[in-house]
């Protein structure tokens, strides 16, 4: 048991006023980000009655109150995960009576939806000589169930392009469209409250930018991300210059060589910036980490949260439990409130654990990586460290707060974490109690 004496009370004390006064000066030297509040009850659309009741944070909403009628959800995946990973989804999501548009490698029905191929009308050319689509032939051949592989995983950039145009067609009268994934966590309730401010006949391209080097910022697909009616309709208009049969969509990727580049979410983004659709970065509402990972920092604790992503079916099932027992579920998700899932797991060392601190590395012949205290010790002289870790002879220090996840030995080297209790203290202190959830303003 550590006996708080009056040195350590002092010394307790005055590094939470440091990291107090670190965070203010920090506010009024380089400024945040601006923001609006969102609203916790919008007001209705206006094709809505004024006096619609929407009911938010109970079960299925907002979809019980029918203003999420417009919106389909599209959801993409690999014909392998159909059987794996899609009845748990569909368990979740499903059941709300949600319009939804599934889109795979292969043409199936599961859970009484009708699965259909993003690649089933692309044209010949695009397949000849094309290694890519040596495993497509053999995916549609296969009735039973498919293991997940990388020859799958590189069909995977094909089916974007394709896809927005056959949404499309069998969505005609849809104003808005949400793409996900089988591992993307949505809030329905802020992603309500979030489109009630836009206008969808004009183009929108809403999402979590990534930004490449000398190359088109566009949406990160797995952390979802939201087209306007307007929005496709120009991806449309531009399809037909590589359009064949302009009534039969699907058939062709927009002129792009897609065998020769990374990720079907990077040319989708190019397509639409061709079309004049330029993206509105959402980040970090629209996020890439689920909660175990997620950095709790200045940048996100009054934000509200709408997506998250690669979250496996325990992950989902946990903070279903979690948000099922929140104090006020009426009111935005943000991060202030989802740290408290991650919270009472912060201690001050726990064994095989790694807490993913990667902001400060302190290695070989630095004496902070000589043992877990030395680099406890390197943390205490950082005032913006927030947590650390060390293994073998390496200490690393983090100027966030994040949970992690379990490491195991490798060999004779051991991963140990810990936290700095009194500085998260401190720096809820200066941010907590959030007056509204911030709705920022888009970045680019």
């Amino acid at each position: 048991m550590v006996r708080l004496t009056p040195t350590r009370l002092l010394s307790a004390a005055v590094l939470t006023f440091s990291f107090i006064a670190v965070t203010l000066v920090s506010r009024r030297l380089f400024g945040e980000r601006g923001y609006d509040i969102l609203h916790e009850r919008p007001p209705p659309a206006r094709s809505r009655l004024p006096n619609q009741e929407v009911p938010l944070g109970v079960e299925c909403s907002p979809f019980v109150g029918g203003v999420m009628e417009d919106v389909t959800i599209v959801l993409k995946m690999g014909a392998a995960e159909v059987a794996s990973k899609l009845p748990a989804y569909l368990n979740r999501l499903g059941r709300c009576k949600q319009d939804l548009l599934l889109f795979s490698d292969r043409k199936e029905q599961r859970n009484g939806f009708d699965i259909y191929d993003a690649l089933a009308n692309i044209r010949d050319e695009y397949k000849y000589q094309n290694p890519d689509f040596d495993v497509y032939e053999k995916i549609r051949d296969t009735t039973g169930p498919l293991e997940k592989s990388a020859e799958g995983w590189r069909l995977d950039k094909y089916k974007f392009l394709p896809m927005m145009e056959l949404t499309a067609h069998m969505r005609p009268e849809s104003r808005w469209f949400v793409f996900v994934e089988l591992d993307t966590y949505v809030n329905w309730d802020n992603l309500y409250r979030f489109l009630i401010n836009f206008n969808p006949k004009q183009p929108y391209y809403f999402g979590s930018p990534v930004w490449p080097p000398k190359k088109t910022i566009f949406a990160h697909g797995g952390s979802g991300f939201v087209l306007s009616r307007g929005a496709i309709n120009k991806l449309v208009a531009r399809g037909r210059m590589f359009a064949e049969n302009q009534h039969f969509p699907g058939t062709h990727l927009f002129g792009k060589n897609v065998a020769s580049q990374c990720c079907g979410d990077e040319i989708l983004g190019q397509v639409l910036k061709e079309c004049g659709v330029g993206i509105k970065g959402y980040w970090p509402m629209f996020n890439g980490e689920k909660p175990t990972t997620m950095r709790f920092d200045h940048e996100q604790w009054c934000e509200a949260i709408i997506t998250m992503h690669h979250l496996q079916h325990d992950d989902f099932v946990a903070l279903q439990r979690w948000e099922g027992d929140r104090p006020h579920p009426s009111k935005p998700l943000t991060f202030e409130e989802l740290f408290g899932y991650i919270e009472p797991y912060l201690t001050s060392q726990t064994d095989d654990w790694s807490n993913m601190s990667e902001d400060v590395t302190l290695g070989k012949g630095d004496p902070a990586g000589i043992s877990f205290d030395t680099c406890f010790a390197a943390c205490l002289k950082d005032t913006k460290c927030m947590q650390y870790e060390h293994f073998g002879d390496t200490c690393k220090l983090s100027h966030s707060i994040r949970l992690g996840h379990q490491h195991g030995p490798e060999g004779a080297t051991r991963w140990t974490s810990g936290w700095v209790k009194n500085r998260i203290e401190a720096f809820k202190a200066a941010r907590s109690p959030c007056h509204g959830a911030h709705f920022v303003h888009p970045n680019p």
